[in-house]
């Protein structure tokens, strides 16, 4: 019994690791930065632009419930909602992760709030239709703001989705029923 479910854990272990993997070539394919070099604010790029390398760069960092901030990834906190603690893992929640790619893009001149809720209350409001690369999209299923992530453009966005995953690109289509609340920093 042991052998077998150890056996499952490895099997698990390279299917996440397998679709990782292919994340980051199909990501390649569609010339997204994925050297994960540390991004140049060179003249030009926008602040928006800036943002989404910053979180990129932190692409296959475990998410960690209550982990991150301007600085970088860290332990996270015991215990989330779901009862999961991120004492364990060092790495990003969501609100963790736009906390730390708007800092380091804005070269520290702006310090989001810690949580999702707070952090969709700065900057300006922007439509589904004119969002722009850097947008921070704050997600709302009916119990107020739960999840946010940075819009990088052809309907995708980069965040931290859950505990057991990892930092990551993700289609916006299948959140198309939640109500978003976007935000434009300067």
């Amino acid at each position: 019994m042991a052998h077998a479910a150890g056996r499952f854990i490895r099997i698990a272990l390279v299917s996440a690791l397998a679709y990782h993997i292919s994340t980051i070539a199909r990501d390649d394919a569609k010339g997204d930065d994925t050297d994960h070099a540390r991004p140049q604010a060179t003249a030009g790029t926008g602040l928006g632009r800036r943002i989404v390398a910053e979180a990129k760069t932190q692409r296959g960092v475990p998410y960690s419930w209550g982990g991150g901030g301007p600085r970088g990834k860290s332990r996270g906190i015991c215990c989330s909602p779901g009862g999961y603690d991120g004492r364990k893992t060092t790495g990003f929640d969501c609100s963790g992760l736009v906390q730390y790619a708007v800092y380091q893009a804005s070269d520290g001149r702006i310090t989001l709030p810690r949580v999702a809720h707070d952090q969709v209350r700065r900057g300006k409001p922007v439509t589904r239709d004119s969002m722009r690369p850097g947008d921070l999209i704050g997600f709302d299923h009916g119990q107020g703001i739960t999840h946010i992530g940075i819009y990088i453009g052809d309907g995708r966005m980069v965040h931290a989705p859950q505990t057991g995953d990892v930092v990551k690109i993700s289609p916006l289509a299948p959140r198309t029923h939640q109500r978003w609340t976007i935000r434009r920093l300067r």
